[in-house]
């Protein structure tokens, strides 16, 4: 190719080149512009959105609302302080916490030892004592679970005021600055608190469901345990009676009370720490007990003529004070869901005590010997039902204890020595007797045998069975007293109705139904069968049955009994306080008689929904049980049905109310009584007459006090032709005059009524006030007449 073209060539692709080179350049500055313009626009939409939050703020911010917010969180962080200032009473509960948590691990330790294994009694004490700390253990998680919402809910509110900007923006508010940066310093404060009061409440919190579970834990171990000893000890555990030797025992006797009855000490400190509530209950109730004694005595010795009341009294008149501790030592330690045998055991020596300085007033001197070898026994066989192992004095005394007591019961009943003075004796003497010798009999042939455990069991069962029926006995004879008096000193409502149901008879029979229901109890107790026989009754009767297509159980019908039951008790009650039959002397009209039907029937209709309601009855069944009433009343109980709503009818309208004096079909009384089916009217001659409501509403009813009881009294006296007519017209009506229980209003009239054969009739016409008076005024006035005309001269033909 010529050299000429060649640079023609070269000279095209170098300009060609710059071309691109210059076209590349301004693409590239307009891409720069480009992006320099769209950055410049992003910039000013954020200064555009910057200004607008600005003046938004700048809005929200003027002094009165900056004013209004301070304010606000000055009050939130207020409330935030006190509720820090009252903390919660942590370091109680950590001790409490650390004392338990001790004891914790000793019943961990001794149940993880075989070498010394927990017996019944160490276990039912363990059990008592774990339920005390579960319960425990429970409100305080319950405390913390509400103080940790608490403490949340204040954390919420410094949350705000902590994280809230305006706070620490100068530039928005000057004049509150100091005030802001006040507030918000505060909240850093109170938040730096809240992490401290929260991280130290969270760990009490974990310690205390940590040992929670760990109490869960050893009761279930100690319940498996319990079963096992219940099972095992009705095998030999140790050896026969006549094949044990001393060797097989480790400790002495004495070194094994000692330590039980330290341990018992330390068990009663902690049952009494944990259960000061129950213990408040019981002595407010012996000092009301103390003080209805002593101001009932008072007025005794202050009233005439109190010898009387004083020689039917017993027990009380000796010493309130001592009758008042024994209902409280008998009766108190019942109302523990569950209590150790060590704090049991201890108020059965103080009722002991109590016992023995109230009987020996009236104990013949067989009986005192009789005793007080009852109290050493029971107090032998208390301290041997503590001991926390065996020993080879323990089965010595036992079997001792138990031969001793054997043959009192057997003298007792063989001989049947007098044991009380002035004092009638029981007729569940021998019963009592007959059952403390079974006990004790099984408790010597289980010692025999090696069964030491269930030897214990009958054995203290026995005698403290033996103490407690005479105990209740007591017991009973003075609450009886206690009413008895009562009612003597202060004759008021509610001890007249006592006096009515015959106090002495009914009175006495439900405190001995609550006291045999106690000992069987205690028995039970003694006997460590309590929890299983009441679960086997709870099963029971709470088992569903069917019959039909009818399920029930029997907890629903005995529920369905006893309301019942309580709701006609209430009616009589209420009957008895509004009725006015039983008072002597002449009824007074009132309006109580209808009230107390309409009562009545409130109550039994309030107590029968509450029955079908508790009892879980189907409405449909009761809607077939009142249409099987409505057949009935259609084929035969109209006439009893008639006379119920009859009774319903006359308690809202009212035509007769007790006191009104009435007459129906010829029969002239007053009313007594309005029930529910029939009435009762007394006519005046010692009969009562009863009346079916419905006779009242369909026969013709005379009521001669419906409004008033004032009646119209007619006298008819004759006066011979030679007197002279108007001097006695005028004597009978000075006599009239004279008697101020004869109205003046209407006034007396005094006129003729007939001319007879040989006289002239006259009628006198009076009113009295009350027509119960009738006929003490008509006599007494007729009498007046008489002795008038007497002396005037008149003669009456």
């Amino acid at each position: 190719m010529p050299v000429k073209k060649r640079l023609k060539v070269i000279f095209s692709c170098l300009l060609l080149s710059l071309c691109f080179h210059l076209a590349n350049a301004q693409a590239k500055k307009r891409v720069t512009h480009r992006r320099k313009v769209d950055s410049a626009a992003l910039d000013l939409n954020s200064r555009i959105s910057d200004s607008i939050l600005n003046e938004k703020e700048i809005k929200d911010t003027t002094v009165p609302n900056m004013v209004n917010k301070v304010e606000t969180y000055s009050f939130s962080l207020n409330r935030a302080e006190n509720f820090f200032e009252k903390r919660l009473d942590t370091a109680g509960m950590l001790q409490s916490l650390s004392g338990m948590e001790r004891a914790l691990n000793y019943f961990h330790d001794k149940l993880e030892r075989n070498d010394n294994p927990l017996n019944l009694r160490n276990l039912n004490t363990a059990s008592v004592l774990l339920g005390e700390s579960r319960e425990t253990m429970s409100d305080w998680q319950k405390s913390l679970d509400t103080y940790i919402d608490q403490l949340n809910g204040i954390h919420q509110r410094i949350h705000i005021v902590k994280h809230d900007s305006t706070l620490l923006n100068d530039s928005l508010n000057q004049i509150l600055h100091g005030e802001m940066r006040s507030v918000y310093e505060r909240s850093l404060a109170l938040d730096s608190m809240y992490h401290t009061a929260a991280i130290k409440v969270n760990t009490l919190r974990n310690r205390v469901s940590i040992n929670f579970l760990l109490v869960k834990d050893l009761q279930t171990t100690i319940l498996d345990r319990q079963q096992a000893i219940g099972q095992a000890m009705w095998k030999q555990e140790e050896s026969p009676f006549l094949a044990f030797c001393s060797t097989d025992y480790d400790v002495s006797v004495w070194d094994i009370i000692k330590d039980s009855l330290g341990r018992s000490v330390r068990v009663i400190q902690i049952f009494m720490a944990t259960t000061w509530d129950t213990r408040t209950i019981n002595i407010a109730i012996w000092i009301f007990l103390l003080i209805w004694f002593l101001i009932t005595f008072r007025v005794v010795r202050r009233k005439p003529g109190n010898e009387l009341i004083l020689k039917n009294l017993t027990f009380l008149k000796k010493s309130a004070f001592l009758s008042s501790l024994l209902l409280l030592f008998t009766y108190g330690s019942f109302v523990y869901a569950s209590a150790p045998a060590a704090y049991v055991h201890l108020n059965e020596f103080v009722r002991l005590i109590l016992l023995t300085i109230l009987l020996s007033f009236y104990l013949t001197r067989a009986g005192k010997i009789i005793l007080y070898c009852v109290d050493a026994i029971w107090i032998s066989f208390a301290i041997d039902d503590l001991l926390l192992d065996s020993a080879y004095g323990e089965r010595w005394g036992l079997m001792i204890g138990g031969l001793l007591l054997l043959g009192l019961c057997i003298w007792m009943l063989m001989k049947k020595t007098i044991i009380f003075k002035n004092l009638e004796d029981s007729k569940a003497r021998k019963w009592v007797l007959f059952i403390t010798l079974i006990q004790i009999i099984i408790s010597i042939i289980c010692n025999l045998s090696g069964r030491v455990t269930l030897s214990k069991l009958f054995a203290f069962s026995a005698i403290d069975s033996l103490v407690l029926a005479v105990t209740l006995k007591i017991c009973c004879s003075i609450l009886v007293d206690a009413v008895y008096t009562q009612s003597e000193v202060f004759h008021n409502r509610f001890f007249a109705f006592l006096n009515f149901v015959d106090l002495k008879n009914k009175l006495r029979s439900v405190l001995w139904v609550v006291a045999i229901f106690v000992w069987i109890l205690a028995i039970l107790k003694n006997l460590t069968v309590y929890d299983r026989f009441i679960g086997i009754v709870l099963y029971f009767i709470n088992k569903p049955r069917t019959i039909g297509s009818i399920n029930f159980s029997y907890a629903s019908g005995l529920l369905f009994i006893l309301i019942i039951w309580i709701s006609s008790v209430l009616s009589q009650f209420v009957n008895f306080f509004f009725d006015e039959s039983h008072n002597p002397g002449p009824q007074k009209k009132t309006k109580l008689g209808s009230i107390a039907l309409i009562v009545r029937i409130s109550i039994w209709t309030a107590g029968f929904l509450i029955a079908v309601a508790a009892a879980g009855i189907p409405l449909d069944k009761i809607s077939i049980l009142i249409g099987a009433l409505g057949v009935g009343i259609g084929f035969g109980l109209q006439n009893l049905v008639n006379n119920l709503v009859s009774g319903i009818i006359i308690a809202f309208e009212r035509p007769i109310q007790i006191g009104d004096t009435i007459e129906i079909s010829g029969k002239t009384g007053t009313v007594q009584e309005i029930g529910v089916r029939s009435s009762q009217m007394s006519n005046g001659e010692g009969a009562n007459i009863i009346v079916p409501n419905g006779d009242l509403l369909s026969q013709q009813l005379i009521n001669w006090t419906m409004h008033n009881r004032n009646k119209r009294i007619k006298i008819s006296l004759s006066v011979p032709y030679q007197s002279d007519f108007r001097k006695a017209r005028d004597l009978v009506l000075e006599e009239l005059n004279k008697n101020q229980k004869i109205m003046r209003d209407p006034k007396p009239a005094v006129t003729v009524d007939t001319f007879a054969n040989n006289a002239v009739n006259f009628e006198v016409k009076f009113w009295v006030p009350d027509m119960s008076d009738v006929g003490p005024i008509r006599n007494e006035l007729m009498l007046d007449i008489i002795s008038s005309f007497s002396k005037n001269g008149i003669t009456i033909a």
